[in-house]
C-alpha cells in the first residue's frame, strides 16, 4: 500500500530535442521577426496611450432631470428664433 513511488511515464523527456522556431530561422528571417514584433508592440502601446488619454479627457455627463431636458429644449429653440 505505501511502497516505493512509481515513475510516471508521461513525465519522460522526450527523445528529441525540443527546438525553438526562432533556432530554425536564418539571421535575416530572426531581423525581420524582431522588427515586426517591436513595430506591433508599439502599435499596442500607442492605442493603450490613446485609449487612457480619451478616458482620462472625458468630462463626466450631468444626468438631466426631464424638467431640466424641457427647460433645455426650450431655451434652445428661443435661440435659434431670436
Amino acid at each position: 500500500m505505501c511502497g516505493t513511488p512509481k515513475t510516471n511515464l508521461s513525465a519522460q523527456i522526450p527523445k528529441t530535442p525540443f527546438r525553438s522556431f526562432m533556432a530554425s530561422m536564418t539571421l535575416a528571417q530572426r531581423k525581420h521577426f524582431a522588427q515586426v514584433a517591436n513595430r506591433a508592440q508599439e502599435n499596442r502601446d500607442s492605442r493603450e496611450l490613446y485609449r487612457q488619454r480619451l478616458s482620462s479627457n472625458q468630462k463626466p455627463v450631468a444626468r438631466l432631470s426631464l424638467w431640466g431636458k424641457l427647460k433645455q429644449l426650450c431655451k434652445q429653440t428661443v435661440n435659434l428664433m431670436g
